[in-house]
């Protein structure tokens, strides 16, 4: 059986709080409705002030406001009224509250700070009519029944506190329930000065026309006078500047009534009260739709505004609003003689995680990064999320050297702490560059291009952080030139493939060749694929130049075949960037049967670093080669971090050894001992294993004594062009 919870000291003391301060101001409210506007036999008011904090008590506090308004009612109401009689009354009075503060929670959505039209009409025409009519029906018949209220005056009685409850909620309640929002009124000294205006221009206009209009109805101040202060406050002070405003009318109003009439009483024509009653009502939904309408719309505008300057993922300033935000903090650190440090920021390993794992983690990932940057910088420091897994962080700072150092360091050290999404938990690391103004740069641009250098540079270097420096400058200018020519290289025919042969130390023949591209643009000078093929691999022409070295190795291989030379297999060489390319098999499949060449003589060499880099999309793509008959190498083993249990289920054919392990493999136990496990390793796996890098007769000794399968290196020849390779095929070498 559960048990009962009771409530604890601090919850049952709130609620006793809420309690007494809600009676306490009913009372008050009532007591002073009854000495301004008491109309029907000393009980019933025309004005009902103490509605508006049953309302406002109702729907903020919920059970503790109505039973505070309960209390004050009765204590109200039973200075006048017989106990029973005002038990009734404040029977009515909390049942009324109750339904106002209920009933617009069944209507959602609702706003209980009034700034919306929907808002505005569910309290003001179904929720308050609604619970002001059951506590007027509550207070007449109970005054009718117990002899108070005369049968003539019923009607009366009905229709006088129905529309001053109502009216007392239209007055106090928005005002209270849109305290909160204060800070939405204008701050600056222009908005004091015109509010102020307002004010004394309702108090010049309303004693004018006490002076001069004879005689004077309270209702015209109101249409004349109060109407059109309340509708320039609803324009321009917002929903709590137009309640203010409201509030403020009906107290300028209740006080004409007090000194020209004294008070309203049971003596005031009914045609004035129900006039004053409906113009006040007037004046009050007038401001509050307006004002609502407005808040809507300026709403609407800062969501567009959000939507045009900020990223939709994150919350963080896009790259839009990070370059305004960026130029005025130049223009004005010019003017401050201050330092401006640009911290360009890209995550390492995020494309591994949001590839594997999916977009949705990967957007859950960055929402995490942005959190995490946000809470290291200052108030007054920059974020911003440029695109994909790019951030950036201005800072702006007296001049200092090496300002930005800390700040770096700290987001560095907070990016690379692990954190957890459902039922795995991930790591991250990030490369900063960092650039200065005015030492690297005086406009956003120029600064933004040098920073993204100097993280290029922080990548390379994995330091965490680098700032620009005139040589990444040069460097760059160095790539720009290459990338600019690449993009011509493959119209203007000036890539060639030269092949180096691999032979079996079995029997000495030549058993494969290695394409490898060079580049020979028209100023003559050749151009080794250590300097074009990264910059083609970060641009992604790798993709497109992968496909022509694979057409022409093709090409080339069956121009061999015609001309009855019997070539070995081709091999050529498959970077990162193809292997994530979704056509590389249709391409493949493509050349194949165009240059019509066997898929048994084309083999692939992959990197074991670029096979690692996403494990399970490549071992798909290469087993997708492999059952088309082609054979895989890893190319470079031992340099790619791979595990047994990964090299266990890759689908390939053989293992290059790296060079870095056969140039000391005769001085280096260590790299001997690898070497000699590795061939060990890929025998018991039936993996063919190819050395590269041989140059020396005493490396190919000891690789043949250790059972290497094939050697690759200068040993056998540099490569070759053509003509050149093909004499070698029907050569034996002898070690």
């Amino acid at each position: 059986m559960a048990r009962l919870s009771l409530p604890g000291p601090a919850a049952f003391g709130r609620f006793a709080l809420i309690v007494g301060l809600t009676a306490l101001a009913y009372t008050l409210a009532g007591w002073l409705s009854l000495k301004l506007a008491t109309y029907v036999v000393d009980v019933v008011a025309a004005l009902w002030l103490a509605a508006g904090i049953g309302a406002m008590a109702g729907l903020r506090f919920g059970a503790a406001g109505i039973v505070g308004v309960f209390l004050g009612a009765f204590a109200v109401n039973s200075q006048a009224l017989p106990p029973e009689v005002a038990f009734r009354l404040a029977v009515g009075a909390a049942a009324g509250a109750g339904i106002i503060g209920t009933l617009p929670r069944y209507l959602q959505p609702f706003s209980s700070t009034l700034d919306y039209v929907s808002s505005v009409a569910k309290f003001a025409l179904v929720a308050a009519p609604l619970g002001c009519a059951v506590s007027a029906l509550t207070g007449v018949f109970s005054l009718y029944f117990y002899g108070d209220l005369p049968a003539d005056m019923v009607v009366r009685g009905l229709w006088v506190w129905w529309l001053g409850d109502l009216l007392g909620v239209f007055l106090v309640a928005p005002l209270l329930l849109t305290a909160s929002r204060w800070e939405l009124l204008p701050t600056n000294r222009g908005a004091r000065l015109e509010g102020l205006v307002l004010v004394l221009g309702m108090l010049a206009l309303t004693l004018v026309m006490m002076e001069y209009a004879d005689p004077l109805r309270p209702a015209e101040i109101v249409l004349f006078v109060m109407m059109p202060a309340v509708l320039w406050a609803a324009l321009r002070f917002s929903v709590t500047g137009a309640s203010l405003a409201i509030f403020l009318a009906a107290i300028i109003v209740l006080g004409v009534t007090v000194v020209s009439y004294d008070g309203i009483t049971g003596v005031t024509m009914p045609g004035d009260v129900f006039a004053l009653q409906i113009s006040m009502m007037t004046m009050a939904l007038g401001g509050l739709f307006v004002s609502a309408a407005l808040a809507e719309r300026r709403y609407s505008e800062m969501r567009l505004d959000m939507l045009a300057n900020h990223d939709p993922l994150t919350g963080l300033p896009n790259r839009s609003y990070f370059q305004d935000f960026l130029t005025h903090a130049l223009a004005q650190a010019q003017r401050e003689k201050s330092q401006v440090s640009l911290l360009f920021i890209d995550l390492d390993r995020f494309k591994h995680i949001n590839d594997s794992q999916g977009h949705e983690v990967g957007d859950q990932v960055l929402r995490i990064v942005a959190n995490r940057l946000s809470d290291q910088l200052r108030a007054d420091d920059f974020v911003a999320r440029l695109g994909g897994d790019e951030f950036a962080v201005i800072l702006t700072h007296p001049p200092a050297s090496r300002g930005a150092s800390r700040v770096a360091r700290k987001l560095n050290l907070v990016l690379t702490e692990s954190f957890k999404l459902g039922s795995r938990r991930y790591a991250l690391g990030a490369s900063i560059g960092i650039s200065v103004y005015p030492d690297d740069g005086t406009d956003a641009n120029t600064l933004l291009r040098q920073a993204d250098l100097a993280m290029y540079q922080a990548k390379h270097r994995r330091s965490g952080f680098e700032y620009f420096s005139d040589e990444l400058n040069t460097m760059a200018q160095q790539q720009l030139a290459l990338e600019s020519g690449l993009r011509q290289a493959l119209e203007r025919d000036e890539f060639v493939l030269v092949y180096q042969p691999k032979v079996d130390l079995a029997d000495g023949r030549v058993v494969g060749l290695e394409a490898l591209i060079r580049w020979l643009p028209r100023s003559g000078n050749i151009i080794g694929p250590d300097q074009f093929i990264p910059v083609a691999e970060e641009t992604g022409l790798i993709v497109p130049i992968g496909r022509w070295v694979a057409r022409a190795a093709c090409v080339q291989w069956i121009a061999w075949r015609d001309a009855g030379l019997k070539p070995p297999p081709v091999a050529i060489n498959l970077s990162p960037r193809q292997l994530s390319d979704a056509r590389l098999t249709d391409d493949i499949d493509a050349i194949l049967k165009e240059t019509g060449m066997d898929s048994a003589h084309l083999q692939l060499e992959v990197t074991e670093s670029a096979a690692m880099e996403d494990p399970g999309r490549t071992f798909g793509i290469l087993d997708a080669l492999r059952q088309r008959g082609l054979h895989v190498y890893i190319d470079d083993f031992g340099t790619g971090y791979s595990n047994l249990s990964q090299l266990k289920r890759m689908p390939i054919d053989a293992l290059k050894i790296d060079k870095s392990f056969v140039n000391d493999v005769l001085t280096d136990s260590d790299d001997a001992e690898i070497v000699n496990a590795t061939i060990r390793l890929a025998h018991a796996m039936n993996l063919r294993v190819v050395a590269e890098g041989v140059e020396t007769s005493e490396q190919v000794a000891f690789l043949k004594q250790n059972g290497c399968d094939e050697i690759q290196g200068y040993v056998v020849s540099k490569p070759l062009t053509p003509s050149k390779v093909g004499e070698l095929f029907a050569l034996k070498f002898i070690f």
